[in-house]
C-alpha cells in the first residue's frame, strides 16, 4: 500500500491521520485509483474528521466511495451524526430505499438532510423535516412545490396552535389550497380525537366560520370515528347559525344526538324561529314547539 502512494502524501499521513481527507482529495485530483482511496479510508479507522472527508469527496462528486466504510461504522454501533448524514446523502442519491432510512434512522440531522433533499426530491425533504419537527422548513418546501396534502397531514398530526395560526393567517397566499387539503384529506384520515380537537380549535381561533363549517361537515359525513360526536354536531349547527343560516335547517333535520333544547333557544335568540320549531318537534317537545308557533 505505502509504495503506491506518492511520498509527499505518505509524509503527511505519517505526521497525522487527521490529514487523510486532504490527502484523499489530492490523490483523486491526481487521478490515482479509487481502490487506493477506499483502502486508505479503511486504514484510517475513523482517525479523521468525517465531515472533512465528506466535504472533500462531495467537492469531487465521489461521496459514494465512502459507502462501505460508513456502513461498517454503523454496524459497529457508531452514532456520530456526520456518519449518518453522509449515509443519508448516499442513499438519497442512489435511491436506495431513502424514505425508510429517513423515517427510521435516529442519528442524522433533519434540517441538514432536509435541505439536501429539497432540489432532489421535495417529498423526501418533507420526511426529514417532519422527523425533526422543522416546521418552517417543511411549510416552505410544501408551498414551493404545491405539496399541500403533505402539509395538511403534518399540521393535523403536529397539533401546534401557533403554527396553525401562521398558516391560516390572511397573509398566507396558500391558505385556500391548504384548507382544501385539510378538509378533503387530512381530517378524514385521522382517527385521533386530539388531532380533530386541535384542528377545529385552530379554525375557530383563526375566525374562519365558513371554513369551519366545511371542516365539521366533512368530519360528520366522512370520518366514521367521529360521525356521532355530540360536541362537534353542536358546534356545526351553532357555527351555521352565526355564519350560514341557510344550512341550519338541513343540519337540524339530518343530524341526531345534539343538544336540541339548548340550540333551539340560541336559534330563537337569532330570529331562527322555523329552525327552533323543527328542533322542538324533532325532540318531541310539543309544548315548546307550539309556544314558538304562537309567539313568533
Amino acid at each position: 500500500m505505502a509504495q503506491q502512494i506518492p511520498k509527499p502524501f505518505q509524509d503527511q499521513l505519517q505526521i497525522s491521520l487527521s490529514r487523510l481527507p486532504t490527502v484523499v482529495g489530492s490523490l483523486l485530483d491526481e487521478g490515482y485509483s479509487e481502490n487506493i482511496v477506499t483502502d486508505l479510508i479503511h486504514i484510517g479507522r475513523g482517525q479523521f474528521s468525517t465531515d472533512e472527508m465528506v466535504s472533500e469527496l462531495e467537492k469531487r462528486n465521489r461521496l459514494k466511495l465512502l459507502l462501505p466504510w460508513l456502513e461498517t461504522r454503523v454496524k459497529e454501533g457508531c452514532t456520530e451524526p456526520a456518519t449518518h448524514n453522509a449515509l443519508a446523502k448516499i442513499y438519497i442519491d442512489t435511491n436506495n430505499n431513502p424514505e425508510k432510512f429517513l423515517r427510521e434512522n435516529k442519528w442524522y440531522y433533519s434540517r441538514l438532510i432536509g435541505h439536501y433533499c429539497e432540489k432532489r426530491d421535495p417529498h423526501l425533504a418533507c420526511v426529514a423535516y417532519e422527523r425533526g419537527q422543522c416546521d418552517r422548513e417543511l411549510i416552505a418546501v410544501c408551498n414551493d412545490n404545491s405539496l399541500f396534502k403533505t402539509q395538511a397531514r403534518y399540521l393535523v398530526r403536529r397539533r401546534d396552535q401557533d403554527l396553525w395560526l401562521e398558516v391560516l393567517a390572511e397573509s398566507n397566499p396558500f391558505k385556500r389550497q391548504l384548507i382544501d387539503q385539510v378538509v378533503k384529506t387530512a381530517i378524514v384520515e385521522t382517527c385521533d380525537p386530539e388531532d380533530i380537537s386541535v384542528t377545529v380549535k385552530a379554525f375557530m381561533s383563526a375566525d374562519l366560520p365558513n371554513e369551519l363549517i366545511e371542516l365539521l361537515e366533512k368530519i360528520m359525513l366522512e370520518n366514521p370515528a367521529f360521525s356521532d360526536h355530540k360536541n362537534l354536531k353542536n358546534l356545526l349547527i351553532l357555527t351555521a347559525i352565526k355564519a350560514d343560516r341557510g344550512r341550519v335547517l338541513g343540519y337540524i333535520e339530518r343530524l341526531d344526538n345534539y343538544d336540541g333544547p339548548d340550540i333551539a333557544k340560541i336559534a330563537i335568540s337569532n330570529d331562527l324561529y322555523e329552525e327552533a320549531f323543527a328542533i322542538y318537534k324533532k325532540f318531541d317537545d310539543n309544548t315548546s314547539a307550539i309556544k314558538v308557533r304562537l309567539s313568533f
